[in-house]
């Protein structure tokens, strides 16, 4: 029994973690530059149909799947003007074979449409899995950094 046990499982030494988090690399750049171009039906395209799927945003799970998510973001795409999210130290740490994790702080800069602009910042983490397809966002989670209050009433944060 011990040698069948063994026989079955997947070899995951440093070489296996290296290629998964150079794959990941990969992936979570085009899905950065899809995101950025505004086109959001390639970068929904990274986001995993399994029925596991989550998205949360600031502790509310926001979507229970990738295809409400890509729903949302190609009906909001008009009002933007333009999109420069920037991935601050992304970390991608293999977990197993197959299994990604990546965490990353963020800043992002919006414009809509009548030139108007404001910044985000925080950490997002997410879990990535490998299937037919490629690399796909399962669950993530998206923090925003929300200036100190008091930074807000003294006029000191716009």
């Amino acid at each position: 029994m011990v040698v069948a046990c063994s026989g079955a499982a997947p070899s995951f030494g440093a070489a296996h973690r290296a290629a998964i988090v150079d794959s990941v690399h990969t992936m979570l750049g085009a899905w950065h530059d899809a995101f950025n171009a505004k086109d959001f039906a390639k970068a929904a395209s990274y986001y995993s149909g399994d029925s596991a799927f989550r998205w949360i945003e600031n502790g509310e799970l926001k979507f229970q799947s990738a295809r409400q998510l890509r729903d949302t973001m190609l009906a909001e795409a008009p009002a933007f003007k333009s999109l420069e999210m920037s991935l601050i130290e992304p970390v991608i740490t293999a977990v197993a074979p197959g299994v990604a994790e990546v965490s990353s702080g963020f800043a992002q800069k919006i414009t809509d449409n009548a030139g108007q602009s404001f910044g985000l910042a925080g950490a997002m983490s997410m879990t990535v899995v490998h299937g037919d397809s490629g690399w796909k966002f399962l669950v993530g989670h998206v923090s925003v950094v929300r200036p100190p209050v008091d930074t807000i009433r003294k006029g000191k944060h716009r």
